[in-house]
């Protein structure tokens, strides 16, 4: 087993009464607090994978009647945090993001019909800066972005109508996977 360190934003803080559940639950690994103003429950979790180890808390969360909002990660970035993670000038990033500078094809901000500063998700950015800048940059677990995708999509499940329909999208192939269909 291996510990996985990670950070869950709260729908609030526990009450003592949630507190005591939490730890007759097993879930004595996890530290209660705010941060920037958010509850947050910072985690030290054995499991086997980080993915195991964000779902098996947030179900003893749920069990004490509290809700995990979102995983704190890096994965959205601006401009300017590409450029100092990978060493190049903003401007620089700016006109790779452009078309401006090398092959094109730059993932979208996830923001772009917002005026102001562009929000890129550094998972997407990461793989072109490495397949068309050739830059090794060290691999980060994904589990991160996709349990963020999960919480969020857990958040609307009863107001979405055909909840299952958009569930399928999960298990269906992408031609990424190599697949046709």
């Amino acid at each position: 087993m291996t510990t996985h360190v990670f950070t869950l934003v709260l729908d609030r803080q526990p009450t003592d009464d949630e507190l005591d559940t939490l730890c007759a639950e097993g879930c004595d690994d996890a530290a209660f607090g705010t941060e920037n103003g958010l509850p947050i429950a910072e985690f030290d979790r054995e499991a086997s994978t980080m993915a195991d180890a964000i779902t098996s808390a947030v179900k003893t969360l749920d069990h004490a009647g509290l809700t995990a909002l979102r995983v704190l990660d890096q994965d959205l970035v601006t401009l300017a945090d590409i450029a100092g993670r990978i060493g190049q000038s903003r401007e620089s990033v700016r006109r790779y993001a452009t078309g401006d500078r090398g092959p094109g094809t730059f993932p979208p901000p996830i923001n772009p019909a917002r005026e102001g500063t562009m929000f890129y998700r550094w998972s997407e950015v990461r793989s072109w800066i490495q397949k068309n800048l050739k830059v090794e940059i060290p691999d980060s677990d994904p589990s991160l972005v996709v349990a963020n995708l999960m919480l969020q999509a857990r958040q609307h499940r009863g107001r979405v109508a055909h909840w299952g329909v958009l569930v399928e999208l999960l298990a269906a192939p992408t031609p990424s996977d190599g697949q046709q269909g």
